[in-house]
């Protein structure tokens, strides 16, 4: 080999070896990413309190959820999701002879009818929180704070 032979050669390696080294930084800043975003999900403390305002605060869409996870499990046959529509299933493998497929469906059945239960009991221990929530009045905690100390640290009352 000549000397000019090893030239166009040695130039594409240096190029593969430029690509190379720009994908290792593209994954390090990945990696870096994600382990940030890893980081962000630890809390700074611990708890304070129980979280009864913020419970309080997300009940009416946690009453939503249930409903609407109620309502997907007592469809009917053309209701994606339905206990109903997967009885069929169920039944549809047992008449193609499809053993494994059955069993399969067949367990996903019976945990659906364990999420029923877990539905009710849910909505149950929910009512309950709304009524000890419709007692408390986190409004005038808030208040009750406010006017406590005015901006100069002093009680506002005198």
């Amino acid at each position: 080999m000549t000397g000019s032979d090893a030239s166009p050669a040695s130039a594409g390696t240096s190029q593969d070896q430029a690509q190379n080294d720009k994908d290792k930084r593209k994954k390090a800043h990945a990696k870096a990413k994600r382990h940030h975003a890893k980081a962000k999900r630890h809390a700074k403390h611990p708890p304070k309190g129980d979280g009864a305002k913020a419970l309080c605060k997300r009940a009416p869409k946690i009453d939503k959820k249930i409903d609407r996870v109620q309502r997907r499990l007592d469809g009917g046959l053309k209701t994606r999701g339905s206990i109903e529509r997967l009885e069929r299933r169920v039944e549809n493998a047992k008449k193609a002879n499809h053993g494994v497929i059955a069993d399969f469906l067949g367990e996903r059945l019976d945990d659906r009818g364990e999420l029923k239960l877990t539905l009710k009991e849910r909505e149950e221990g929910l009512k309950k929180v709304r009524a000890w929530c419709a007692t408390q009045d986190f409004e005038k905690d808030k208040d009750k704070d406010k006017g406590e100390k005015n901006s100069s640290g002093e009680s506002s009352e005198g």
